[in-house]
């Protein structure tokens, strides 16, 4: 895939947070950028039918599980993490370390 270059202006207080977050993530201010982007505008979404995306907005607003998620989309929950995974969308998991421990 060919990738193209955009710029864009920021407020210097804001190029220094980009920064600063980028450092503590581990990551280029350049990836917090196509992050936020594609969180955002989910350009790769759009061609959901109605219901599908009725659900992922529910989904992201955490009004139905991931579980919820999956019997709308008519997947499986590993399918459907895994859609998530490749179109971007946060899942939201967390867990403790004795979280692990315990599985």
């Amino acid at each position: 895939m060919q990738s193209s270059t955009l710029h864009i202006k920021v407020t210097p207080d804001l190029a220094k947070e980009l920064k600063s977050l980028a450092k503590k993530r581990e990551t280029s201010v350049g990836e917090l950028v196509r992050q936020a982007v594609l969180s955002c505008y989910q350009l790769d979404l759009r061609n959901l039918s109605e219901r599908h995306r009725r659900a992922l907005e529910a989904f992201q607003g955490g009004y139905i599980s991931l579980g919820k998620l999956a019997e709308e989309m008519g997947m499986n929950v590993w399918n459907t993490r895994k859609w998530l995974e490749e179109h971007n969308v946060a899942q939201n998991n967390s867990f403790l370390e004795d979280d692990v421990k315990n599985a």
